[in-house]
């Protein structure tokens, strides 16, 4: 997602521009699959530091079951809310930032040619939003700890020890 924003580094503070996204991702991400465009909406608002992207944006992606090891469809969502940079003044091309003691993600600035990437940064957010522990669904039985036998589909026939600490509570079942 690229976007040339000369025009409106030389609009007046305030003024926005909006754009429709449906477009295929060019980046992959660790813990997921994407299967879908991204799509959503960007707007671009100039600022008096440069521009500041406000995106809500979503895409379909394929992640695997925490409890039945399986494939699970997902969408992940994102709102992004960043401001860009120049890194090159619009009017005279002298260099801006950043200054050689100032420290700001690269990924922040507008390049040279006043365009705007935007691939890294979503990225990053579709990345954080992936599930910590996604299901195939909510009542997935998960797998069996002993023989590995998937508890959706069959039930385990292995036997399962008993745990001498329980023991007590089990007599109190058949009495």
């Amino acid at each position: 997602m690229e976007y040339n924003v000369a025009g409106l580094l030389r609009a007046p503070h305030g003024e926005t521009r909006h754009h429709e996204v449906d477009e295929e991702p060019s980046f992959a991400l660790i813990g997921a699959r994407l299967t879908g465009h991204i799509v959503g909406s960007v707007d671009l608002m100039r600022t008096q530091q440069g521009v500041l992207v406000q995106a809500d944006l979503q895409v379909e992606a394929e992640v695997t079951c925490a409890r039945c090891l399986r494939s699970a469809q997902t969408v992940l969502a994102v709102h992004i809310s960043e401001e860009f940079r120049p890194s090159v003044d619009i009017r005279t091309g002298m260099r801006l930032w950043p200054e050689p003691d100032e420290f700001i993600e690269d990924e922040l600035f507008l390049d040279e040619h006043h365009v705007l990437h935007l691939d890294e940064v979503v990225r990053q957010e579709l990345e954080a939003s992936i599930p910590i522990k996604p299901l195939c669904r909510p009542d997935c039985a998960g797998l069996c700890p002993h023989c590995g036998a998937d508890l959706n589909e069959e039930q385990c026939q292995c036997a399962q020890p008993i745990d001498v600490r329980w023991e007590a509570l089990r007599q109190l079942l058949h009495n």
